[in-house]
């Protein structure tokens, strides 16, 4: 399944249907079960060899086409929690191409726990119509919140539906990157490993479970989670506020059952089709892509910007660090303009920044750039990866917090850069002295400092490579949008792929994040 069919499926389970039956089946469980509960229960799976679950699901269920699974829709007059409260639950129904791994439901309320399983009023069938024996302990594929995130309406606020995936909205959002629990061996030869969310514990929240966000005035909601795969167990804990930037708070418990070649931590999964630094395909847009870079707060506090691009091959990049600060895939260009697009609305696409809290050693933070001319395919991952490998039999816990936003001054606090373009220096009008491989640079940065400089300060560009040279460098300010310009010439060594690495400053003042780029002749 990619990242479209997820969201292809979201939108089908939100419209009218035809028929309907009985209400959806509660089974009480007994006590409620703590996050302590959780992680003792992922410890005792680890110790046990790895058994795929079984969804249950009918052949009816198992062989619909996308169009006869596309007429499954959930009933929107049957959210559960349907009492005024701050939050709505609705469900993914299995079954089609795509879903067939089913997840046990468990809500917290009032001091009862019941396991939810599905039963037809919960969703209207339009076409063929189901037995008895298909609806039999027939369990969902996945689940969604929903909140009153931008008027009384109940918005999509977060939702988990497939592997470990998921994802989450702030105000004015619309759904972009996806956000996983885990990476395993991504981008190896091996294969990837894609562990599974098997079993959620939703709870209810009340004025007594947590503390209220004063400025919000809403309880934030606690799902936890169980993951399974051959390799690992995992509990997960997710504490989730909605607001304008909506807040996660996620603590981790893993346990190995084998040993782990690469663990990927708070992983980020995006789509990156061309922008203003890559050739377009035969399209009406300009650009097309959900995040536009990557954003890295390094441990001694530096900020770093890397564009994204669209490779011909595979391409992993590496932010070595010790206990970094913070990362995440943003997207930066908020101008509708530039895309043109108005079922995609990609400047509204959310930016995520993920924050340890606490040290996680040594490491380095991986991007991996995968070739895809497909705007349904998800070609972009990031996540931080330990140098200490997790050993079959050992244990990892660890912290962070994920942050849904559109626009931010904290990240980064300096100067931003705003675009990357990228062309031959060897070009009418400038071919005088240019190698036929030279590149052309135009890379421009803004700030509020940046804006109130005057135009003829004398700000300097600070711009270096590895594998190539850099020259004719020119920083000036923009007239037509006030941003401060650097425009240089680069010739890489022998077709050798170049780091670049570049920011601007003004006497010992450091005035933008470190802008950084790999140049390769073998871009797209």
């Amino acid at each position: 399944m990619n990242r479209r069919d997820f969201l292809l499926t979201t939108i089908s389970f939100t419209g009218a249907g035809l028929i309907s039956g009985s209400l959806a089946k509660a089974t009480t469980n007994g006590a409620l079960a703590s996050y302590d509960d959780v992680i003792s229960k992922a410890e005792k799976l680890a110790q046990n060899t790895y058994s795929k679950p079984q969804n249950g699901l009918s052949d009816f269920w198992k062989n619909m086409s996308v169009e006869q699974f596309s007429k499954i829709y959930y009933n929107p007059k049957k959210p559960l929690w349907k009492d005024d409260g701050p939050y709505q639950l609705q469900f993914f129904h299995p079954g089609g191409p795509y879903f067939h791994d089913t997840v046990d439901i468990n809500l917290q309320n009032d001091g009862k726990q019941t396991a939810q399983t599905v039963q037809p009023e919960m969703f209207w069938y339009e076409g063929e119509q189901p037995t008895d024996k298909d609806m039999e302990n027939l369990h969902f594929s996945g689940f969604r919140v929903h909140h009153q995130l931008n008027s009384e309406y109940y918005d999509e606020l977060i939702s988990f539906l497939g592997s470990n995936y998921f994802r989450v909205l702030g105000a004015d959002q619309q759904y972009g990157l996806s956000i996983r629990g885990l990476a395993i061996d991504t981008a190896e030869p091996t294969g990837e490993e894609f562990p599974i969310f098997k079993e959620f514990w939703i709870e209810k929240p009340t004025t007594n479970s947590l503390k209220i966000n004063s400025a919000e005035k809403v309880a934030p909601i606690v799902i936890m989670a169980l993951l399974d795969s051959p390799s690992i167990t995992g509990a997960y804990r997710f504490i989730v506020q909605p607001g304008k930037n909506t807040v996660i708070d996620i603590e981790v418990s893993l346990f190995a059952r084998k040993n782990i070649n690469k663990l990927g931590l708070a992983p980020l999964t995006s789509m990156f089709l061309f922008g203003e630094n890559t050739k377009g395909l035969d399209d009406y847009r300009s650009e097309v892509h959900d995040s536009d870079g990557m954003m890295v707060q390094t441990s001694a506090g530096e900020w770093i910007w890397r564009p994204l691009s669209r490779r011909k091959n595979l391409t992993i990049s590496s932010f070595n660090d010790i206990g970094p600060k913070g990362f995440g895939l943003s997207q930066r260009d908020r101008s509708f303009t530039h895309y043109e697009d108005l079922q995609s609305r990609y400047q509204i696409r959310p930016s995520i920044w993920v924050e340890p809290k606490e040290n996680w050693g040594p490491g380095h933070i991986e991007l991996v750039e995968i070739p895809s001319d497909l705007e349904e395919t998800d070609n972009i991952v990031s996540y931080w990866v330990s140098e200490t490998p997790l050993k079959a039999g050992s244990s990892h816990h660890y912290s962070y917090r994920l942050t849904s936003y559109l626009k931010s001054e904290q990240w980064p606090p300096t100067g931003k850069t705003m675009s990357t373009r990228v062309g031959p220096a060897n070009r009418v009008g400038f071919s005088y002295g240019h190698s036929s491989d030279a590149r052309f640079f135009v890379v421009e940065f803004e700030s509020t400092q940046l804006k109130s400089i005057p135009d003829n300060s004398p700000i300097e560009a600070i711009f270096t490579c590895e594998n190539g040279e850099i020259y004719d460098v020119k920083t000036l300010k923009n007239p037509e949008n006030g941003l401060w310009r650097v425009e240089f010439n680069m010739k890489p060594t022998n077709d050798q792929p170049c780091d670049l690495r570049g920011f601007l400053k003004l006497d010992d003042d450091t005035l933008t994040e470190t802008w950084t780029y790999l140049y390769t002749a073998k871009f797209a």
